[in-house]
């Protein structure tokens, strides 16, 4: 996320970055459900949506360490 605040603090504008993108460079997200990937995306791509148009605060990093954890995912031919 530094780059999208990077990128927005230069020209005042959103970018999101894509998990497809970053998968080269984190061997760990070839692990992951691409669904679940979309999914977080969807919900950063939302978050930021909404600080832009006034609607929420700045969004906040959240630790994949914390003790609430959460998987979201889509159901494709009846299978997870």
């Amino acid at each position: 996320m530094y780059a999208a605040n990077k990128f927005y603090e230069e020209t005042g504008k959103n970018k999101i970055i894509t998990p497809a993108s970053l998968k080269s460079e984190n061997q760990f997200l070839k692990e992951v459900d691409s669904l679940a990937l979309s999914n977080a995306q969807l919900n950063v791509r939302r978050s930021f949506t909404n600080f832009f148009q006034k609607r929420a605060k700045f969004p906040r990093f959240k630790s994949k360490k914390t003790s609430v954890k959460s998987y979201t995912t889509n159901c494709v031919n009846n299978s997870i």
